[in-house]
């Protein structure tokens, strides 16, 4: 049994609409947005699940923001997106120029890898359907960055590829359940000095969809 992850309806319904549900094979959960909801939907879930069905892995898909970087590992708009590391971007001590990560005694961890194993399927399984993927680090965010300083004050700490909004928080309780994660995200806008007419939201969630419809197969099927 698979759980997928989003954070909100119309990214899930983009799913829907690609693949049938199979409630012997997967389940979804719509976690809500941020850090905070996801931990605790999704703790609470997986608690419940514990006497009801074994859950194997996690799918966590959706739409995030590009950094603007000037080197091949930059992705592009409407780019599908696989995890190899999540981090806590801005959890910590903000200066004007970087963040500093707070004292290793008062956190669990600011950094995640994720399941190598999943991560080199899913490139095959998305590639056999002509949906190339860009591998990276992604970084989750507190707060959605709305200037091209900030982005790049981030993207330079974290070597980052893309930054969204609930993907460590999935990280850290997948880890704590001890379920391989597997990370999937379409490029829905860059991270530059905000303006909402230049994003393709509606867009990058199709394409999540799809994308998270053929690594949903090749989780069954595998």
């Amino acid at each position: 049994m698979f759980l997928v992850v989003c954070a909100t309806e119309f990214e899930m319904q983009a799913l829907r609409d690609c693949i049938a549900p199979r409630q012997d094979k997967w389940v979804m959960l719509v976690s809500g947005v941020g850090l905070v909801e996801t931990a605790l939907s999704l703790g609470r879930f997986l608690e419940q699940q514990k006497n009801k069905r074994e859950i194997n892995a996690v799918l966590n898909f959706g739409v995030a923001g590009a950094y603007l970087r000037e080197d091949t590992k930059s992705a592009a708009l409407l780019e599908i997106c696989l995890a190899e590391q999540e981090s806590f971007g801005d959890f910590g001590i903000c200066h004007a120029d970087h963040i500093e990560p707070l004292a290793e005694d008062l956190i669990h961890r600011t950094s995640y890898k994720l399941d190598s194993g999943l991560l080199d399927k899913a490139e095959v399984w998305l590639l056999k359907e002509s949906l190339p993927a860009k591998r990276g680090n992604f970084i989750t965010v507190c707060g959605v960055s709305g200037t091209k300083r900030r982005g790049n004050i981030l993207c330079s700490q974290h070597d980052g590829l893309c930054e969204n909004m609930e993907g460590a928080a999935v990280a850290r309780v997948c880890e704590a359940f001890n379920l391989p994660l597997l990370e999937m995200r379409t490029i829905s806008n860059f991270v530059e000095d905000r303006d909402l007419t230049k994003w393709k939201l509606m867009d990058a969630c199709e394409l999540a969809g799809k994308a998270a419809a053929v690594l949903l197969k090749g989780l069954i099927d595998q």
